[in-house]
Parts: structure tokens; C-alpha cells; sequence
């Protein structure tokens, strides 16, 4: 006889041993230590202990979920609810347990007035995965659904719909070289006044008029925040005779080799120049000079600068859907 209780600190383990199933069955999935598994789920600022169930038989955890509301979005009525975390144990699988804990955290979000209910990276709770066929190259979270998997089709057959397409982009960096095509480029625009160099504040102006002309808060945001700190990481900019119009993002090895990447971007007049190829390729550069082993992240379908990160060997190792349903 199957149970459901909503969330509480004594289920942590039992939760603990479910999702440490997973791991075991797919190797897509990176395994956490019990500390690194409460401190990403349950002490995560966007954990909401309303918003998470358990399914038990007997004294055995089989199966368990957590949606969420993040705070920022509770008096905004267009905003959705969403799912970070459905695992129930294979054995368990096929017999509508997954099916009565989606239930329920369904039930949680209507409860809070929202009518739709999402399964992206906006949650806040993103779960680390292994790029496939290498040597546990990971990224930090998962941006959406896997598309065609079995969660995939659960969601698919309980109503939920694609609402936008996600790609994970990988690239070993033992092997990078610069393209030449980049270098030839870059030595033409030399002759205007045009490089692309570390970021120097005694030799580069204009980094404040860039936050603006960008238009992009997210990375205004990411420079500023940089800039704030008392060790700023390097960064690469662009420059028009030292003039910033071009930036790359804080550069630095992360502790699992990965080549950290905020994003890269050139101001709207200086746009067709090749400078958004050459930052990225010389960030490339830089990371596999200072230790960096890989690098991966995830963008949209429709985001253009897919293809200069095609460009320069990067290719699509996993697709993601984010997933909604509308109550």
C-alpha cells in the first residue's frame, strides 16, 4: 500500500536513496554525496518544502517530488509554477505513482493561483549531468526535459507540451587551436583599431557606456558584478583604439576542469566585424592555457550565436525540451 506525505526533514535520506538509484541506473546522471544532495536540493533558497512530496510503502521511500514557486514570481498571475526533481525507484515504475506525485504538485501550483505548471532550468534547482562518451566532463544543471526520454514521454502523456528547445554544446580543449581563419581576421581588423585583448581598466575605457549600449541586463549585470569583486577574474573584451564594444564574460578553470563562460557579446554598431568569433575563440584559448580541460553549456534553438560556437568545434551532444502544461 502506497502513501503520500508532503515533505518532511526525516525523508531527506530515504529521498537521498531514491535519487542515488538513479544515478546507478543512468550514467547521464552525476552521483552526489548525501551533504552534496541536501545542500543542492534542500538547502537551495528556491526549495519549497510545500511543493514536495514522498511516496512510501512500508518505511520504504519509492519515489518522491518537488516543484516550486519562486517568490519572485507569487503575486505575478501570468508566472508558472514548476517541477525540479520526479525520480520513483524502477521497481516502482508503471504502477501510477509518478503520476499521483505530479498530482500533487500540480495541485500545489493551482493552489497558489498559477495556471501552468514548467519543467526548465527557471527553477532554480538544476540537477548536474555527464556529457555523454566522455570522461565525465559534466555540466552544472540540466536545462530542460531530455528529449525522448522516458521522462520525456511521462510528461508528454500527462499533458505536457514542447515549449521551447534547449541544446548542451561540449568541447574538449586538449586538441584547440585558434582557427586561422579567426587570426587572419584579427590581423586585418589590427589596421582599424580593432583587438581583442584581456581586460586592462588603465588601458580600456568605456566599459560603463557598453553595460548600456548592449541593451542586456543579464550580462551588464555579470560585468558589473565582476568588476565589483576585490580579485575581479579576467575577462576579454573587444576594443575599437581601446574602446570596449566587445566582451566575453569572466574567464577561469572551475574545480572539474570545465571552462567557466558567462556568454559573449559586441555592441550593436560594431556588429559584422568578426569580433563575436574572435572573442569566443580566444576565450577558448585562454581556458585551455590556464588549465580548463572542456567546456559546455546550453542555448536556445533560435539563438544565432550557435553557429559561432559551432565555429569553433563545439558540437550538440544532448537536446532538451522545456516542457509546460496549461491547467
Amino acid at each position: 500500500m502506497i502513501k503520500y506525505e508532503m515533505y518532511q526533514e526525516k525523508y531527506q535520506k530515504g529521498m537521498y536513496d531514491v535519487f542515488l538509484s538513479l544515478t546507478e541506473e543512468e550514467t547521464f546522471f552525476k552521483a552526489l554525496s548525501f551533504d552534496e544532495f541536501k545542500n543542492h536540493l534542500f538547502a537551495n533558497p528556491y526549495f519549497k518544502k510545500e511543493g514536495t512530496f514522498v511516496a512510501i510503502e512500508g518505511e520504504e521511500i519509492v519515489g518522491f517530488i518537488s516543484g516550486n514557486i519562486r517568490d519572485i514570481d507569487l503575486a505575478n498571475p501570468n508566472a508558472s509554477g514548476y517541477i525540479n526533481t520526479i525520480i520513483v525507484k524502477k521497481a516502482y515504475r508503471n504502477k501510477g505513482i509518478g503520476s499521483k506525485l505530479l498530482q500533487l504538485v500540480e495541485d500545489y501550483i493551482k493552489a497558489q493561483g498559477k495556471t501552468s505548471c514548467r519543467f526548465v532550468f527557471l527553477s532554480q534547482i538544476n540537477w548536474p549531468w555527464y556529457i555523454p562518451h566522455t570522461n565525465k566532463h559534466e555540466h552544472p544543471g540540466m536545462p530542460a526535459v531530455r528529449i525522448n526520454s522516458a521522462f520525456y514521454l511521462f510528461l508528454y502523456h500527462h499533458g505536457y507540451f514542447v515549449n521551447s528547445i534547449h541544446e548542451g554544446f561540449h568541447l574538449g580543449l586538449e586538441n584547440y587551436q585558434l582557427p586561422e581563419k579567426v587570426v587572419t581576421k584579427m590581423a586585418e581588423n589590427a589596421k582599424l583599431g580593432l583587438n581583442v585583448e584581456v581586460y586592462d581598466p588603465n588601458k580600456h575605457s568605456g566599459i560603463e557606456e557598453f553595460c548600456e549600449a548592449i541593451d542586456n541586463p543579464g550580462f551588464a549585470n555579470a560585468i558589473k558584478s565582476n568588476l565589483a569583486k576585490d580579485h575581479p577574474y579576467p575577462f576579454l573584451v573587444a576594443t575599437r583604439n581601446n574602446k570596449v564594444v566587445g566582451w566575453t564574460g569572466a574567464m577561469y578553470k572551475e574545480a572539474t576542469g570545465r571552462g567557466h563562460l558567462d556568454g559573449i557579446c559586441v555592441a550593436p554598431n560594431e556588429r559584422g566585424e568578426g569580433l563575436g568569433k574572435a572573442l569566443f575563440c580566444y576565450l577558448c584559448d585562454y581556458l585551455k592555457k590556464h588549465g580548463a580541460t572542456y567546456m559546455t553549456f546550453f542555448t536556445g534553438l533560435d539563438n544565432k550565436a550557435r553557429y559561432i560556437y559551432m565555429f569553433a568545434g563545439f558540437k550538440v551532444v544532448q537536446s532538451f525540451a522545456d516542457m509546460k502544461k496549461n491547467f
